[in-house]
């Protein structure tokens, strides 16, 4: 009886828990209130070009209202096309998941006007999109990292509108004076899970499944400590906690497992593709350039054309190979950007060629390795576990198992020809 009494408990715990989880039941459509942010936004425009939401009220005072609207004005005079502010809490859970593109494409979309879209969240990031402004905007990925004028992210982020005033001018401004170009349209090249699916697996991402929730659901408690002092010991064997801060953070950026999934794969490219279309437009870069703008035709071909196809996630990593190695060739200027780590290609770029014929004998002599894959070689500790597995329909297997381009040149570890032969694997001359 007491046997039976606890299955039962545990029945109703399990299914209590599958029943209120996120993704169990996910809604066939939106709900009625779903785009309703997007809507009071786009109409609230359409009376002032600047829009504060009351929940962030506190971000501009009146005085500083007034120097915003009058950067607007000039900047919508000097550019020939409108320019909006919008200053907006962005939270995870709303329509745009927390992201500032597509909230901003949504809005212009809604709104139907062309022009300069500039936002700023409840952390005070700022992020713009220019819909047909006939201007080729100089934006640096450098200049952001330092939080120069016109920055996305604020000085002392615990004050996130301190100087705000100051930034949206900068960058209003920043947009007036740059070299007059053709009208274009931005591409969002990823869009937000529908409204209430965010946390829906769907069948191209079978990676985590029921048993697992149910695993965790009932042995999470007991295993968390368990697997905490095990990550302490890996990270031990590996030298990573006393290494030096620069190391230490190349490791962290470099090690990104081994068996990503196609959301993972989609995501990942469209991030790396938008990185590499704004250096584009932004990078003087003369002798980087050629190589750049080919491997950005060559990145967003395969994104297209694979992003949906169980049968070419490993083109997808092509893509984001590929919108890596352009951004190498812009930030250092050079045509002749250093193939990725050959083990596992989204580990970025190599640093040390080392023979790794226990790994897997497909793998090139001497073999591109990135910092991290070169720090276990040394210690002995780089396996055939390590090499990158991609999905498909007949489940994983290693990237070196996958004919085609990809394996035939090494990622281009075997000389200069590496994208000439994707392109021509594209069928672009």
């Amino acid at each position: 009886m007491r046997r039976a009494g606890v299955q039962a408990l545990l029945c109703v715990v399990v299914l209590t828990a599958l029943a209120v989880w996120p993704g169990a039941a996910a809604a066939a459509d939106d709900p009625p209130h779903a785009d309703d942010r997007v809507n009071r936004v786009a109409a609230a425009l359409g009376k002032s070009p600047l829009f504060v939401d009351p929940d962030v009220g506190n971000a501009l005072d009146e005085s500083e209202r007034d120097r915003v609207e009058r950067a607007i004005g000039v900047t919508a005079r000097r550019l020939g096309v409108p320019a909006y502010v919008v200053v907006i809490p962005n939270p995870t859970d709303s329509e745009s998941q927390g992201r500032a593109e597509p909230f901003l494409f949504a809005v212009q979309e809604r709104a139907k006007r062309d022009g300069l879209y500039v936002m700023v969240d409840s952390r005070g990031y700022m992020e713009s999109e220019a819909f047909r402004v006939p201007r080729r905007y100089r934006y640096s990925m450098l200049d952001e990292e330092e939080n120069g004028p016109g920055s996305w992210k604020p000085a002392d982020t615990k004050r996130p509108f301190e100087g705000l005033a100051e930034r949206i001018t900068e960058r209003l401004n920043a947009y007036a004076a740059a070299p007059p170009a053709s009208p274009t349209m931005p591409t969002l090249y990823s869009t937000p899970e529908p409204f209430g699916e965010e946390n829906t697996f769907t069948a191209s991402d079978p990676e985590i499944q029921a048993p697992f929730f149910t695993g965790l659901l009932l042995a999470g408690p007991i295993a968390a400590p368990l697997l905490y002092w095990l990550g302490l010991g890996v990270l031990a064997l590996l030298g990573i906690r006393g290494a030096p801060r620069d190391r230490r953070r190349v490791l962290r950026h470099n090690w990104t497992g081994t068996k990503p999934g196609m959301r993972r794969l989609r995501r990942q490219g469209a991030r790396e593709l938008e990185r590499l279309r704004r250096l584009l437009a932004t990078a003087d870069a003369e002798g980087g350039r050629p190589y750049a703008v080919s491997a950005y035709d060559a990145a967003q071909i395969l994104y297209d054309d694979a992003k949906d196809d169980e049968n070419r996630a490993i083109d997808l990593v092509g893509a984001i190979v590929l919108a890596r190695q352009g951004c190498i060739a812009l930030f250092r200027d050079t045509a002749s950007p250093p193939p990725p780590c050959v083990v596992n290609p989204l580990h970025g770029e190599s640093t040390v060629r080392r023979h790794v014929p226990k790994v897997d004998g497909r793998l090139p002599r001497p073999c591109p390795l990135c910092a991290a894959c070169g720090e276990l070689d040394k210690r002995g500790g780089l396996t055939v576990a390590n090499l990158l597995r991609v999905p498909g329909p007949g489940g994983r297997r290693p990237h070196t198992a996958v004919p085609g381009v990809w394996r035939d040149e090494a990622w281009g570890a075997a000389g200069t020809k590496f994208l000439p032969r994707v392109m021509r694997y594209l069928g672009v001359d």
